[in-house]
C-alpha cells in the first residue's frame, strides 16, 4: 500500500441513520465530483461547500449530498480532502464506497491513517494524537478535559521548550569545548548549571504527576473486598443502578470479580467485586478469594465491607489486616440489624490500623441514603484528583519513562565537572534532548506510531 494512495472511510458509526459522512484524502481527493457525475474538476483555493447529485457510471442518481472540500493547505491532514455528507442509508453508503474502489488510486483507508498523514505532515504533534485517542475514548468531565489539554498541543509546546532550552545549553557548551584552554568567566560554568537543575527540577514536576493522569484517564481501580454473605454485591449494584452481581442469602454467591465503571462526580472509576473470603475446600472458591486479594493489592482503594450484625466483624478486620492493600475504607454494613450504641462501643474498642486511617462508612446498603453518604465519602477521598486549567500531565506510562530518562542524564551531566569535562556532559545534554525529542516526535518513534494508530478507528 502507497502513501501516496488517496484514502477513504466512512467517518461514521455503521448503521442506518440520517447522515453519514465518507472521508476522502489525498492527490485526487477533489476529482470526486467528476468520478460522480460533474463534466469538469472544480478549483479549490479555500474549504468549499457544494451541493451536488451522486450519479454512478451508468448515470444512476445515487443520492442529494453535501461535499465539503479543503485544500491541502487547510485541512486536517495536509492533504486535499473531500467529505461526502450523504443520507445514512446502507444502500447509498455501500453504494458510494463500492465505486470509490473501484478507482485508480484509491483504498480504504487503515485504523488511523488520516491522523497518521497528519502527523507526518506536520499538522499534529505525537502527544496531540494521543490526546484526540483519549477524548474519543472520554467518558467523564474530567477524562474530557485532560485529553483537550493534551490534544491541543499544550504539553507539547511545554516539553518542546524544554528540549530547546537543551539545545540552548548545548549550544552554551560548545563554547566551553572550543575555549577549553583559556580561563572563561565563573559565571559562565555556573550558570548552566543552574540551568540544567531548574530543567530537573521542571520535569519532576512533570513526572510526579504522572499517576493522576493515569488515573484519570484509565479510571481509579476501587476493589470491594470483604468475608462471605457482607453484602458487597448490594453496594455494586446500588453504585451501578442495576442488577450487576447476583445477590442472594446464599454465602460464595460471588466467586469472580465482577466490575463496572462509573462517573464519581467527573472521576472515572472502575469498581470491582470480589469472591467473599472464608476458609473452604472448594477450589473454584478458594481460586476466587485467590483473585480478589491479587485485585485489592492492585487497586488504588479498597472498599473493605464487613457485616456488622456478626459478633466476629473485628476477628475479619484483623484478617484483612494482614493484606498489602493500601487506602482502605471500612464499610460497616447492615448496620440496622445492631443497636448503633453497641457498635460505636465496639469501634472505640477495636485496635485496627485500617479503621485509623479512615473513620468508616456504617449504614445498611439496602436504603439508598447510605449508597449517597457512601458516594460523598468517595468523592471526599478521592478530591486529589482535580484539574484546572494550568494542569498539564503526562498521561502514560512512556511519557514518564521518557522524562525520567531527561532526568537521569541530567543528572549524571551534574556531577560532571564541566570545566574539565565538558565533552561528556554534552553527550548526556544529547542523550536527554533525544528522549525529549521522542515524546515531541521531533526523534523516531515509529514502534510508538504503530501502537497509537491501531487503536483509532477507521475513519480517523
Amino acid at each position: 500500500m502507497s502513501v501516496a494512495d488517496t484514502i477513504f472511510a466512512l467517518a461514521t458509526p455503521p448503521g442506518q441513520s440520517a447522515i453519514a459522512i465518507v472521508r476522502i484524502s489525498g492527490a485526487n481527493a477533489h476529482n470526486i465530483p467528476v468520478y460522480f457525475g460533474m463534466t469538469e474538476k472544480p478549483h479549490i483555493d479555500k474549504p468549499t461547500a457544494r451541493y451536488q447529485r451522486l450519479k454512478s457510471p451508468d448515470n444512476q442518481l445515487i443520492d442529494e449530498v453535501m461535499l465539503l472540500m479543503f485544500p491541502d493547505t487547510a485541512s486536517p491532514t495536509g492533504e486535499d480532502i473531500t467529505e461526502i455528507q450523504c443520507h445514512g442509508s446502507q444502500a447509498v453508503i455501500q453504494s458510494i464506497m463500492s465505486h470509490l474502489s473501484g478507482l485508480e488510486g484509491f483504498r480504504p483507508a487503515k485504523p488511523g491513517e488520516f491522523s497518521l498523514r497528519s502527523f507526518n505532515n506536520g499538522k499534529v504533534g505525537l502527544l496531540d494524537l494521543e490526546g484526540l485517542a483519549d477524548l474519543i475514548d472520554a467518558e467523564t468531565t474530567l477524562q474530557h478535559q485532560q485529553a483537550m489539554d493534551l490534544m491541543s498541543g499544550k504539553l507539547s509546546e511545554l516539553l518542546m521548550s524544554y528540549r530547546e532550552e537543551l539545545i540552548s545549553i548545548s549550544s552554551r557548551l560548545e563554547t566551553i569545548i572550543d575555549f577549553s584552554d583559556e580561563d572563561l568567566p565563573k559565571d559562565v560554568i555556573q550558570g548552566q548549571s543552574h540551568r540544567i537543575q531548574h530543567l530537573i527540577d521542571q520535569i519532576k514536576v512533570l513526572v510526579d504527576s504522572n499517576k493522576i493522569a493515569e488515573q484519570i484517564r484509565s479510571g481509579v481501580k476501587i476493589a470491594l473486598i470483604g468475608p462471605v454473605n457482607a453484602g458487597k454485591s448490594t453496594i455494586l449494584n446500588a453504585f451501578a443502578k442495576r442488577d450487576v452481581a447476583i445477590v442472594s442469602s446464599i454465602a460464595g454467591t460471588t466467586r469472580d470479580v465482577i466490575e463496572v465503571r462509573l462517573d464519581l462526580h467527573g472521576i472515572p472509576v472502575i469498581l470491582k467485586d470480589t469472591a467473599g473470603v472464608r476458609e473452604s475446600d472448594d477450589f473454584v472458591e478458594n481460586e476466587g478469594m485467590k483473585r480478589a486479594r491479587d485485585v485489592a493489592e492492585d487497586s488504588d482503594f479498597s472498599l473493605l465491607v464487613l457485616d456488622s450484625s456478626q459478633p466476629n466483624w473485628t476477628e475479619s478486620l484483623c484478617e484483612f489486616e494482614q493484606w498489602d492493600i493500601k487506602n482502605s475504607l471500612v464499610i460497616l454494613n447492615k448496620s440496622d440489624l445492631v443497636s448503633r450504641e453497641e457498635l460505636k462501643n465496639k469501634i472505640k474498642q477495636t485496635h485496627s490500623s485500617i479503621l485509623k486511617e479512615n473513620n468508616p462508612v456504617i449504614g445498611s446498603f439496602i436504603d439508598q441514603s447510605s449508597t449517597q453518604s457512601l458516594i460523598d465519602r468517595l468523592s471526599e477521598l478521592l478530591s486529589y484528583i482535580n484539574l484546572t486549567n494550568s494542569d498539564l500531565r503526562l498521561t502514560r506510562s512512556w511519557h514518564k519513562s521518557s522524562c525520567l530518562c531527561v532526568i537521569q542524564a541530567l543528572e549524571r551531566a551534574l556531577v560532571l565537572d564541566i570545566a574539565v569535562e565538558p565533552e561528556l556532559i554534552a553527550e548526556e545534554l544529547r542523550v536527554a534532548c533525544d528522549a525529549l525529542g521522542r515524546l515531541t516526535g521531533e526523534v523516531a518513534v515509529d514502534d510508538l506510531l504503530d501502537n497509537i494508530f491501531s487503536s483509532f478507528c477507521i475513519g480517523k
